[in-house]
């Protein structure tokens, strides 16, 4: 191997490792994050309206530290009264963290 293939293929690697890196430490939008749980929330709860705060929080949950979207939802029963929902969304995963009756 010449040291034109070597400097070539070091190039190469930091470029993939920087572009790893940068994916790793991005969040998902806060539009997204209401989208993946509200199509997943809709599978078990009849959501009539919903909402998000668009800038993400630290927050702890179980004790662990993340960067989170907080939000809610209303929940319908055919006869009753509205229920209400909170939320913490991984702002880096869009993983639902906790979901809380009000």
């Amino acid at each position: 191997m010449n040291w034109r293939n070597l400097i070539l293929a070091g190039l190469t690697g930091a470029a993939i490792g920087y572009v790893v890196t940068k994916k790793q430490t991005e969040s998902i939008t806060p539009e997204k994050a209401l989208k993946l749980l509200k199509e997943k929330a809709s599978e078990h709860y009849s959501i009539t309206g919903a909402w998000i705060i668009v800038k993400p929080e630290n927050a702890k949950v179980h004790g662990l530290s993340y960067s989170v979207y907080k939000g809610g939802f209303s929940h319908s029963i055919a006869g009753s009264e509205a229920a209400h929902y909170e939320f913490q969304i991984d702002a880096g995963t869009g993983t639902l963290l906790n979901l809380v009756q009000k």
